[in-house]
């Protein structure tokens, strides 16, 4: 008799596995954990995937990693050249980001033995490029140094703030001095970090545009 496979059962399995992977990264997750997960047999699990990799091939496909290349590289562009469409970029980015939190949290954190290793420099190395052309020339070595130290941060602060819930990104509301989320005024939302023992802002939208200028997306809590 041929086994039916169950969309529900699929649904189930799939989320386990974001939930461990976001947690436990691809080296530290078993099929065995991801079975208990979704509340199956291991046995049963394979039935739906026949390997870790096909797994996470399934909840973490290409497509999703490219599409949102294409979403922050829209924001960002729209964000230093003054665009129509800067709010309108930032709500979509944030909107991808509160729908595949968790998947995020791998791209940008956890991707460590898979063929995403890459990602999270490549996230960097994305922005810094943005901020070069809003420079108008390659910054120094120290400004370079200094653009890599800011980005790299802006990417564990956004790791950290989507492992922590979705719901700790905040769209709307007033400023919380403890919140790792915060918005500062009308249209700016942003993530508290430290970076040499020293609290910043990392601003994921602004109300008025950036300027070009070395500190790039960053600015001193007062």
């Amino acid at each position: 008799m041929v086994q039916v496979l169950k969309p529900a059962v699929r649904a189930r399995i799939q989320d386990a596995a974001l939930r461990c992977f976001a947690t436990d990264g691809y080296p530290g997750t078993s099929m065995a954990a991801v079975a208990a997960a979704a509340h199956t047999a291991s046995a049963n699990l394979y039935r739906y995937y026949a390997s870790k990799q096909e797994l996470f091939n399934a909840v973490i496909p290409q497509d999703l990693a490219d599409r949102h290349d294409k979403l922050l590289d829209t924001r960002v562009a729209a964000l230093t050249q003054e665009a129509a469409n800067a709010q309108a970029a930032a709500a979509e980015l944030l909107g991808f980001w509160l729908d595949h939190r968790l998947a995020m949290v791998v791209l940008l954190d956890r991707a460590e033995g898979t063929h995403f290793a890459h990602y999270p420099a490549a996230f960097v190395q994305r922005l810094v490029g943005h901020a070069e052309q809003a420079l108008n020339g390659r910054p120094s070595p120290v400004q370079y140094e200094i653009l890599q130290l800011v980005f790299d941060n802006t990417r564990r602060a956004i790791a950290r703030i989507l492992d922590s819930g979705a719901n700790r990104i905040l769209e709307a509301g007033a400023y919380d001095d403890t919140s790792p989320a915060v918005q500062f005024s009308p249209g700016e939302v942003g993530a508290r970090i430290e970076i040499d023992g020293k609290p910043c802002l990392i601003e994921l939208t602004r109300s008025k545009p950036l300027r070009p200028r070395p500190s790039g997306m960053v600015r001193r809590s007062r």
